[in-house]
């Protein structure tokens, strides 16, 4: 009987631990005649490791399936082993999947996997694509099948000692070190059929309505400039969701770290009285509240530079660029007036209008300049040192200057 339909033309790894899960999910694919080759990952956690790895060596030997073993004997545990050993595992996944050039491969979870990895979503609050498990996912540019989702704990352990397959129990699955482990016991193996059941609906019923709140806020994702008030037209878990993909999205390597607490005060941020705010992502980078807007960007503590020019040409800088040979003398810029200086704002800078000074960062502030580019707004100096041209681009006079000087602040 072929429960399974995926394409026999393609060779499969299979994680294989040596529990029932895999064991038996190993075997009902060898029946059905899939080309797989088994990959097993040795942590030496307990005294067993050793005999089960010589056992699923044993079942291969016998059927001429290929099998890889990863000793991480001599590797260092860094930071929760749980999550260490996932990466450790998946890599090695990953380097022999691209080897055989893999059409997929499978992986045991069960039903009871589904459901314990639902109730600790619940419990923790997690911010996630999906509730449960997914049949069919992609990590690290792997396919990553997993076809006994519908499938009890119980049942695959039956079928293994029905079929006479090895298994071995995995003792530390036994403790409740773990949550997982704690809710299994707790929780899980307590549940009635009925009590599963109606929980594999609720489940699918909160998928259907997650993929329209994601819908959501990937609309506002693909814009190109995020406005505070289409962020605050989302509802709270559509907003949860885009801060945590526009983040990641920028920043990839803190997704794993963004809590749901985190979250919240970004939220605030967002929501603050004050026109320029800023809450610290991951060093250097801000998560940045400017007037309407909202950006990530890196910390710019001190952003000086500074220009000569000698004579009038066509300046192209990293900050900004500007072609002085047009005219200037709306600017009060003369053959006289060099060398020019042209550099960012710096505290204290005043310029004068007719016989009156203004304060150079006043200005920008009530020009709604963001609070980052005002760090490096551009002026340009005479030879005297006096600011005489500040490139601003809201007024209609201003825009006309700076339109005939092609001046681009980048």
């Amino acid at each position: 009987m072929n429960i399974f339909s995926y394409p026999k033309d393609k060779k499969y790894l299979i994680g294989v631990s040596g529990g029932p899960d895999s064991m038996a999910l190993l075997n009902m694919l060898y029946l059905q005649g899939y080309d797989l080759v088994i990959c097993h990952v040795n942590y030496h956690k307990r005294k067993e490791s050793n005999y089960e790895q010589e056992e699923i060596y044993k079942y291969a030997r016998e059927r001429n399936i290929p099998m890889h073993v990863l000793d991480t004997s001599s590797l260092k545990v860094e930071g929760n082993f749980q999550a260490w050993a996932r990466e450790v595992r998946y890599k090695f996944f990953k380097e022999q999947y691209d080897f055989y050039k893999a059409g997929g491969l499978f992986i045991a979870h069960n039903e009871d996997d589904l459901l314990e990895t639902y109730l600790m979503q619940k419990k923790r609050h997690n911010i996630v694509s999906y509730y449960g498990i997914k049949e069919e996912n992609d990590i690290y540019s792997m396919k990553v099948i997993r076809p006994l989702l519908s499938f009890t704990k119980k049942s695959l352990l039956d079928y293994c000692i029905k079929n006479q397959v090895f298994y071995s129990i995995d003792s530390s699955n036994l403790k409740d070190d773990y949550t997982r482990n704690k809710i299994r016991h707790a929780v899980v193996e307590k549940m009635t059929i009925d009590q599963k059941e109606k929980l594999l609906n609720e489940i699918s019923n909160q998928n259907k309505k997650l993929e329209e709140h994601y819908k959501k806020a990937e609309e506002l994702l693909l814009k190109k400039e995020k406005e505070i008030k289409d962020f605050k037209m989302l509802d709270d878990l559509s907003q949860n969701i885009f801060l945590y993909l526009f983040i990641s999205e920028k920043l990839p390597f803190i997704s794993k770290k963004l809590s749901l607490s985190r979250i919240y005060e970004i939220k605030k941020i967002i929501s603050s009285s004050k026109p320029n705010v800023r809450i610290l992502l991951y060093p250097p980078y801000y998560f940045i509240r400017s007037y309407d807007k909202f950006l990530i960007s890196e910390s710019i503590n001190q952003y000086d530079y500074a220009y000569i020019i000698n004579e009038p040409r066509f300046v192209d800088e990293k900050e900004f660029s500007v072609d002085l040979r047009n005219d200037t003398s709306p600017l009060n810029i003369y053959s006289y007036s060099y060398p020019l200086t042209i550099r960012n704002v710096r505290k204290g800078d005043v310029v004068k209008f007719g016989s009156i000074y203004k304060k150079v960062n006043r200005i920008l502030i009530d020009e709604k300049i963001p609070l980052e580019q005002r760090k490096k707004y551009p002026v340009i100096l005479d030879n005297k040192g006096d600011i005489v041209y500040i490139p601003l681009y809201r007024s209609i006079n201003q825009k006309f200057i700076a339109n005939k000087l092609r001046f681009v602040i980048k």
